[in-house]
C-alpha cells in the first residue's frame, strides 16, 4: 500500500536559491537573490522544498520558473506552486482552521524570520494538481487565494515574485488543489457576502473571466465535450496535463477533473459577449428513475442518504451533479442535506452549490472523479447509469487487464509445449485472443512433435500446407473433392441432402472409372488411410466422422462444437412422402409407418426424443431414398437424428433435428480457439475437460463499438433503407474505406473480399485493414434450444421467456433480447453470436496491426470503445 506521504515525494519545478540565511536577507542580498535565482531551475519534491526553506537552510525560491535566466513578469514560464504571504491580521491555527472550512488546504505553511508569538507572519504554499502554462490562468488562482485569504500581502502576487525563506514548517497537508475547486470556494464566499453580484462581477473583470447567469465562466467536464479550443477558451484535459504529480491517496480526497474557462475576448469587460459565447442548453431531467435501485448498487448514496457517511465537499458536488440530471433528484440532495446536523453549518455553502450546478447545467460527474468507494464498488460511468441503464448504451463494470500480445504467445506457446510433451489423454480447450499466432504456433511445433490438425476448412488447410512446405516440414493431408461437372455435382449435393454418405463414396467410385482427377482423389484417401505418424492436416468434418486413427493427438485449429451439433430442417410434406415411399417395403413397413404417425401427431414447439427403433432392410430403404428423385431432404439423417422439434412457420410445418456427434476417442486433443465458451465446453466434452483462458490483449489497433442499434436481420429487413444510410454515415464518420463484414446479403457492393459471417474463421485476407463489423448474427431459437437439450438443458416456462433485458456479462451491463439469468440458453446464444463477431473483428488482426475496427452491433464485445447516441443524434447523423 502507497504511504500517505506520497504526494510528498513527487517533483515540481521551482528556482530555488543557493545560498541559505539564518535571518531575513539584507538589501544587497535581495539584489543578489534576484538576478541569480532564474538561473537556479530545479526539480524538487516537496519534501526536499521544505527542508530547503527552512532553517538550518533557508533558501529563497520562486514557486514559478522562467523562459530565460532573467526573472521577470514577462519571462513567466509556469508553476505549479502557489504561495501567499501573511504579515498581519491572522494566526496560523486560524489560517489552518479557515482553509479547513473552505475546502482549500495549503500543502505546507511556515513561519518567516519575523515570526513572533505575539505576531504570526507566515506564508501559506498551496499545491496544484497540473502545472499552468497559462498566464490567464495563473492570475486566475492567484486571485482566487487572495480572494479567499483577505489578510494575504496584495504586494506579493506577480508572476515573478520570490519568496526568503524562513524557520520552521508549521503546518503539511496532503491537499492538492484543482482551479475549478478554487473557483467553487470564490463563488460560496462572494455569494455569501454583500452585494454579490457586483462582487462576482469585480473578480470576472480582474481575472477577465467570462460572465455567465452570474456566476464565473468555468465548468467541470466530466462526459461532455470539451468546446473547440480558441483564443478565449482555455481547455484543460488530464491527458494533455504537463508534470502532473502522481497521485495515489484515498478516493476520498480526489476532486481533479478536466474542465474549461471562458475569458473575455480582451480586458475590457463584456456581459454581451460572454453570454452568448456558447449556448448552454437546458438540460432534460431523467424521468422515472429508480432510487431504489440506485440505493442496492451505489454505496455513497446509501449512506449520503442515511447519513453514515460524511461528505466531503467535493463528493457532495458529485452527488448534485448526478442526482440534478434526474426529476425528483433535488429532494433526494435536500434528504442528505438533512441527514445530518453537522451539515447545518455546510447548508448555505451547499444551497448556493446547487444553485450553480443547476444555472451551468453541469453535466453528470463520474463515479471515479469523486466517490470514495469506487474501487471497491461494482460501478459504471456515474451514478444516473449505475440506477438505470439507458438504452442502447453499455456500462463498464469492470476493466479488462490487457496483456502484451508477444506475452500471451509465450504463455500459449509454454502451455501447448508441455500438453504435447505429456502423455495423457482427455481434451484440453485453450482460448486465445484472435490474431496471437496460433498458426505460427503450429508450424513451429510440427518442427518437434507429430500430430494430426483439423481445420474448419480445406483452404485454411492448404494454406498451412504451404507454410510447413516452406518451412521444409514433411506432411500428408486430406485431399478436397475436385471441382466436378455440373450433372455430377449435383448428383453428389443430392447425395448429401438426403444423407446419404455411403451412397456418396460409392458414386464417386463408379465416377473414378472416367474422371482422372475424382481417381487421383480416392487414391490419395486410401493413401491418408494408411499413413501412421507424421504430421497430418485434416478437417473438422474428416476428423469428428471418419475413424482416422492416423496419430494419438489432435489439434482443433478453431471451436469444433459447431461441428459436433450439426441442425438440419425439412418439410414435415417431404418427410411424410418421403415415408409414404418406405412404406413400399413390406419389411419396414411398420416401423415407418410408427414414425410417421409419431411425427404427424407430436405437437408444436415442443423438442422430441426420436424414438429408437430396429429397421429389417436398412439397404432397401437406402436404395429407395437415393433412387427416387422427389426426396431432397435430408431422410436419412432424421432417421439418425437425436431430437427433433415441429414448428409452423408461414402456414407450413417444418421439422427441425439435431444430430450430437463425440470427438475421437482415446486421443488428446487440444482445441485453440479464440470463441471457446467454458461452461458449454465442460456439457459438450465432459467435466473433466481442462479449460485455459490465456486473457485479454492490448490491441495494437483501436475498436470502437457503436451500440444504439442491433443491425440484426430483423431490424434490417424492417428497415433497410434507414440502417444503410445510418451505416454509412458511421463508416464516414469513423472508420472510412475501410473493408465491411457482415450478412452475405447485406453490404454486398461495399466489400472487396466474399467474407461474411459464418464465413470468417482464418481468413487472413484482411490482415492489417481497417474493417467495419456490421450486425448482431442472431440464429434461429431453435438451435439455441436443440443445442440444450442435447447438452443435458431441460427448459422450463422461465427458461423459455426471451425478453429485451438487462444483461450482466464479461464485466459489462447492457440492453439485449435474450432469456433469463440462469437460463443455459443464454449462454448457448451469446456464444453462438460473440462467436461470429469475435471472428469477423479477428480478420483485421488488431491485436498485431494497427489498424481500425468499427462495430455496428448491440452486443458489445470486449475490449472496445463504446459509443451510444439517443434517437435525435441518430436522425442527425442519418442526414
Amino acid at each position: 500500500m502507497v504511504k500517505e506521504d506520497t504526494i510528498f515525494k513527487n517533483r515540481i519545478k521551482v528556482c530555488l536559491d543557493w545560498e541559505g540565511f539564518i535571518q531575513k536577507p539584507k538589501k544587497e542580498d535581495i539584489i543578489d537573490i534576484s538576478s541569480r535565482i532564474a538561473k537556479q531551475r530545479v526539480e524538487v519534491t516537496i519534501e526536499e522544498l521544505m527542508k530547503s526553506i527552512t532553517l538550518p537552510n533557508a533558501q529563497s525560491f520562486t514557486p514559478a520558473y522562467f523562459q530565460t535566466e532573467k526573472r521577470l513578469n514577462d519571462n513567466w514560464a509556469g508553476q505549479q506552486l502557489f504561495a501567499i504571504d501573511i504579515d498581519r491580521g491572522l494566526r496560523i491555527d486560524e489560517a489552518i482552521k479557515h482553509s479547513e472550512d473552505i475546502n482549500v488546504k495549503p500543502i505546507f505553511i511556515y513561519s518567516s524570520f519575523s515570526h513572533l508569538e505575539n505576531q504570526h507572519k507566515f506564508r501559506m504554499v498551496f499545491l496544484l494538481n497540473e502545472e499552468i502554462q497559462d498566464t490567464r490562468v495563473r492570475k486566475i488562482i492567484q486571485k482566487s487565494l487572495t480572494t479567499l485569504f483577505p489578510a494575504a500581502d496584495p504586494n506579493a502576487n506577480d508572476e515573478a515574485r520570490f519568496f526568503f525563506g524562513g524557520k520552521k514548517i508549521e503546518f503539511t497537508s496532503n491537499s492538492m488543489l484543482t482551479v475549478p475547486q478554487l473557483l467553487d470556494a470564490v463563488v460560496i464566499k462572494l455569494k455569501t457576502g454583500t452585494n454579490s453580484s457586483r462582487e462576482i462581477k469585480k473578480f470576472c473583470e480582474v481575472t477577465n473571466l467570462s460572465l455567465y447567469k452570474g456566476y464565473p465562466y468555468y465548468k467541470v467536464i466530466n462526459d461532455s465535450v470539451a468546446p473547440e479550443g480558441n483564443s478565449s477558451i482555455y481547455v484543460s484535459l488530464n491527458k494533455n496535463r504537463t508534470n502532473p504529480i502522481n497521485y495515489y491517496r484515498t478516493r476520498a480526497e480526489i476532486s481533479h477533473s478536466d474542465y474549461y474557462l471562458v475569458f473575455e475576448k480582451d480586458s475590457k469587460f463584456n456581459s454581451e459577449y460572454s453570454n452568448g459565447l456558447l449556448q448552454e442548453e437546458n438540460v432534460k431531467l431523467i424521468r422515472n428513475f429508480p432510487f431504489g435501485t440506485l440505493e442496492d448498487r451505489c454505496k455513497l448514496y446509501r449512506e449520503a442518504v442515511s447519513g453514515e457517511y460524511w461528505l466531503y465537499h467535493h463528493e457532495m458536488f458529485g452527488l448534485m451533479t448526478n442526482l440534478l440530471n434526474i426529476e425528483g433528484g433535488k429532494s433526494k440532495v435536500v434528504e442528505i442535506i438533512n441527514s445530518r446536523s453537522e451539515y447545518l453549518q455546510k447548508k448555505e455553502d451547499w444551497s448556493l452549490m446547487l444553485n450553480q450546478i443547476k444555472k451551468m447545467n453541469y453535466l453528470p460527474s463520474r463515479c471515479e472523479s469523486f466517490c470514495p468507494f469506487a474501487n471497491e464498488c461494482t460501478h459504471t460511468k456515474n451514478m444516473i447509469e449505475q440506477g438505470k441503464l439507458p438504452r442502447g448504451s453499455v456500462q463498464v463494470l469492470n476493466q479488462l487487464h490487457f496483456q502484451e500480445v508477444d506475452e500471451v504467445y509465450k504463455n500459449l506457446e509454454d502451455l501447448c509445449g508441455e500438453l504435447l510433451r505429456n502423455n495423457e489423454k482427455g481434451v484440453y480447450v485453450i482460448k486465445a485472443p484472435t490474431g496471437i499466432g496460433k498458426t505460427e504456433l503450429i508450424i513451429n511445433s510440427a518442427k518437434n512433435y507429430t500430430f494430426s490438425v483439423a481445420f474448419p476448412t480445406h483452404k485454411l488447410k492448404d494454406e498451412v500446407s504451404l507454410r510447413l512446405k516452406e518451412q521444409n516440414v514433411q506432411h500428408f493431408k486430406v485431399p478436397e473433392l475436385p471441382t466436378l461437372e455440373a450433372h455430377f455435382r449435383d448428383k453428389v449435393e443430392h447425395l448429401y441432402n438426403i444423407g446419404a454418405y455411403k451412397a456418396v463414396n460409392k458414386y464417386l467410385r463408379k465416377l473414378s472409372l472416367e474422371n482422372d482427377e475424382v481417381r487421383m482423389f480416392l487414391e490419395e484417401l486410401e493413401k491418408i488411410k494408411k499413413t501412421k505418424g507424421g504430421i497430418l492436416l485434416t478437417t473438422h468434418q474428416r476428423a469428428i466422422y471418419t475413424n482416422d486413427d492416423s496419430n494419438s493427438t489432435i489439434i482443433f485449429d478453431e471451436d469444433p462444437i459447431p461441428s459436433l451439433f450439426p441442425i438440419s430442417q425439412m418439410r414435415q410434406s417431404d418427410l411424410v412422402y418421403a415415408f409414404t415411399k418406405l412404406q413400399e417395403n413390406q419389411d419396414n413397413k411398420d416401423v415407418i409407418m410408427a414414425l410417421q404417425k409419431m411425427i404427424i401427431d407430436a405437437p408444436s414447439d415442443v423438442v422430441h426424443e426420436r424414438s429408437s427403433f430396429l429397421l429389417p432392410s436398412v439397404k432397401e430403404m437406402e436404395h429407395t431414398v437415393i433412387e427416387d428423385s422427389n426426396i431432397h431432404s435430408d431422410i436419412l439423417g432424421f432417421l439418425n437424428c437425436d431430437y427433433f422439434i415441429k414448428k409452423r412457420v408461414n402456414d407450413k410445418e417444418w421439422v427441425y433435428f439435431i444430430n450430437r456427434n463425440q470427438l475421437p476417442e482415446n486421443r488428446k486433443i487440444i482445441i485453440l480457439s479464440a470463441t471457446a465458451n467454458e461452461q458449454i465446453s465442460k456439457l459438450a466434452f465432459g467435466n473433466n475437460v481442462q479449460f485455459y483462458d490465456l486473457g485479454e490483449v492490448k490491441p495494437k489497433g483501436s475498436i470502437l463499438q457503436v451500440t444504439s442499434k442491433s443491425f440484426s436481420r430483423y431490424t434490417i429487413k424492417e428497415n433497410e433503407k434507414d440502417l444503410i444510410k445510418l451505416a454509412e454515415n458511421l463508416i464516414q464518420r469513423y472508420n472510412p474505406c475501410s473493408e465491411i463484414i457482415s450478412y452475405k446479403d447485406f453490404f454486398q457492393i461495399e466489400r472487396e473480399e466474399n467474407l461474411y459471417f459464418g464465413n470468417t474463421e482464418g481468413i487472413d485476407s484482411m490482415k492489417g485493414k481497417n474493417i467495419t463489423v456490421i450486425g448482431t448474427p442472431h440464429i434461429n431459437p431453435i438451435a439455441y434450444l436443440l443445442i440444450g437439450v442435447c447438452l443435458g438443458f431441460r427448459m422450463g416456462l422461465e427458461e423459455s421467456r426471451m425478453e429485451y433485458r438487462q444483461v450482466e456479462r464479461n464485466g459489462l451491463r447492457f440492453y439485449f433480447t435474450t432469456y433469463n439469468g440462469e437460463s443455459l440458453l443464454r449462454e448457448i446464444q451469446f456464444y453462438l453470436i460473440e462467436s461470429q463477431l469475435i471472428q469477423a473483428i479477428g480478420r483485421a488482426r488488431v491485436n498485431r496491426y494497427p489498424v481500425k475496427v468499427l462495430i455496428l452491433s448491440n452486443l458489445p464485445v470486449l475490449g472496445a470503445d463504446y459509443k451510444s447516441f439517443s434517437q435525435n443524434e441518430i436522425q442527425e447523423i442519418m442526414k
